[in-house]
């Protein structure tokens, strides 16, 4: 495990996470995409296995 955070930008993913009660370190306002805001994350194998289960929706 080489990062020590996962950013997410998904409002329902970040939901899930914390009531799964993965630990949430931050919010902050994405640079990239302006207006959204950057769930932190703090890493784990388990958080890694929990991202495997959600699929990227197509824009």
């Amino acid at each position: 495990m080489k990062e020590k955070y996962k950013c997410v930008l998904s409002v329902r993913v970040a939901r899930e996470l914390i009531a799964k009660n993965y630990e949430l370190v931050d919010i902050e306002p994405s640079y990239r995409h302006k207006g959204k805001l950057v769930f932190v994350f703090k890493n784990s194998p388990e958080l890694d296995a929990e991202f495997a289960k959600f699929e990227r929706k197509d824009r």
